[in-house]
């Protein structure tokens, strides 16, 4: 796994002394390696001399790149440059006074205005356009003169190409949040590649930056991975991207095995059947010796519906006697009584998994605040409404489900230090795992997730992983990496359904 920072900055400098023992010398020679990286995204791209790349330049250092970038390639391709805005950082003042030889022989440079008079033209033919107009202190709207850059630039069929992050994008993607696609995508850059220098920083992975990061391409500033993350380890709250290679898939080499050896999950459903077999089936699918679903009528006319039970599944009236996870939420409804559940789990130290309805019971909070202090197996699946409702009775204060997500590390990170010993699962376009001080990130999900029951297959692939002797956060994270690689099966978008999702797991 990749670790994800809030900023890099202070790591910056504490790397500084190893480029160069000038601090200035030091920050061009990161600049230097920004631009060579940059520039070897560009040669995959281009390859003929007429090839036209495009570079938007900004005021920092992200602009300094850009200036760099361009006297790097001046003779290789085509070159032109926006200056978007007028340099203002010692680093980009000097670059950008170092180019100016080049503009009247091999580099076009072009003052945004509020008119965008020959710039249009220019955007149109561009094989490659760069940005590196803002980086990761952006805070805000870009201004009004951007917007219009971005309103032809992002509906170009060049290929776009994000320096460190797109700009428009800041940490929590809060002044885009609930914009419409039409809106954002005059306020962001929209790259197909973005180039993020020396780390992952935490902006791209907001859910709201998702459509416009594009493949997301870790470069090197000068200096070898192992010294980066030495002069990271002083950051406390860990952030981690997660991969494939991280995913302990449960394989089955010893020969000698009865159903036994792997677990019973039991998964205690109401009127709304469906979900409870559709997490009973994804447990089972995940390597669970046995699954099964006990139902608990809330009164409602929709539990009178039949629904084809799969024939691997097991019913039953009261919790199995060797059951080694039970799940509580799916379909269970929020009039039924969820409290000898949990008193179950707690006397009998059976792994559980807590989704869906179970988060509007006040017991719930109850529940998780006793079983902290034990460090029982818990792991808790909500999405952002459910946890608006989790940190609502837990005490944290109301808060909406906007507010969910566009304070989600943030709320993760301050829910999972009051419950150390608590696995926090919040779903998302990218799926957010918090356990004590660290955080992990899965963006490998695919938007076939948007339907119902797919928050259901996840926490029954959870409780099968439980089942099995799993620890909390290994099941979570293995669980998460599965479910999302099985949504990467489907060519169709549109075309998942959660039994078909399960197949794939």
């Amino acid at each position: 796994m990749e670790q994800i920072f809030e900023s890099v900055k202070e790591i910056e400098k504490e790397l500084a002394p190893y480029l160069s023992s000038d601090e200035k010398t030091a920050e061009f020679l990161m600049i230097e390696n920004a631009a060579a990286s940059l520039e070897k995204q560009i040669d995959k791209i281009c390859s003929k001399k007429n090839h036209r790349v495009l570079i938007l330049c900004g005021s920092g250092n992200n602009g300094a790149d850009g200036y760099t970038l361009a006297r790097r390639i001046e003779k290789k391709y085509r070159v032109s440059i926006i200056k978007a805005l007028e340099p203002s950082s010692y680093c980009c003042k000097t670059v950008f006074k170092n180019i100016k030889p080049f503009f009247d022989d091999s580099i076009k440079i072009f003052e945004l205005t509020d008119e965008l008079d020959g710039i249009e033209k220019e955007i149109n033919e561009a094989d490659v356009i760069v940005d590196c107009i803002f980086g990761t202190g952006f805070h805000g709207l870009v201004e009004e003169k951007i917007q219009k850059l971005f309103k032809i630039v992002n509906h170009s069929d060049a290929e776009r190409i994000a320096c460190d992050v797109p700009s428009g994008i800041e940490k929590t993607c809060a002044s885009i949040s609930g914009f419409s696609m039409q809106e954002k995508k005059r306020c962001v850059f929209c790259a197909d590649k973005t180039v993020s220098m020396g780390a992952h920083k935490i902006g791209l992975f907001c859910d709201d930056a998702k459509d416009f990061v594009g493949k997301i391409i870790k470069a090197d500033i000068g200096v070898s991975e192992e010294r980066f993350a030495e002069c990271a380890e002083k950051v406390k709250d860990k952030i981690f991207l997660l991969e494939k290679s991280d995913a302990e898939f449960p394989e089955r080499n010893e020969l000698n095995t009865h159903k036994g050896n792997f677990g019973h999950v039991c998964v205690v459903t109401g009127s709304k059947k469906g979900a409870g077999i559709l997490c009973a089936s994804s447990a089972f699918r995940c390597g669970a010796g046995l699954s099964s679903i006990l139902v608990k009528s809330d009164n409602s006319n929709a539990g009178d519906i039949e629904i084809k039970m799969p024939a691997c599944l097991m019913i039953c009236d009261s919790i199995p006697e060797k059951t080694s996870c039970l799940v509580a939420g799916p379909g269970f409804g929020r009039d039924n009584d969820i409290k000898p559940y949990l008193d179950y789990t707690e006397k009998n130290n059976v792994a559980l998994v807590l989704d869906a309805d179970s988060f509007y019971y006040k017991e719930t909070a109850d529940f998780i605040a006793a079983a902290d202090s034990k460090e029982a197996k818990l792991v808790l699946t909500p999405h952002p409404k459910e946890f608006s409702e989790l940190l609502k009775i837990c005490g944290f204060g109301e808060y909406s489900v906007n507010d969910v997500v566009q304070k989600r590390i943030e709320l993760v990170r301050t829910f999972c230090q009051k419950y150390k010993n608590i696995v926090l699962i919040l779903k998302g376009a990218n799926t957010v795992i918090g356990f004590g001080k660290k955080i992990f990130i899965c963006d490998m999900a695919r938007p076939c997730l948007s339907k119902g029951g797919s928050g259901d297959v996840l926490a029954g692939a959870v409780a099968g992983l439980l089942a099995q002797g799993y620890k909390a956060i290994d099941a979570s994270i293995t669980g998460v990496i599965m479910h999302a690689l099985a949504s990467q099966k489907f060519k169709k978008t549109y075309a998942m359904t959660p039994e078909s999702l399960i197949e794939e797991l």
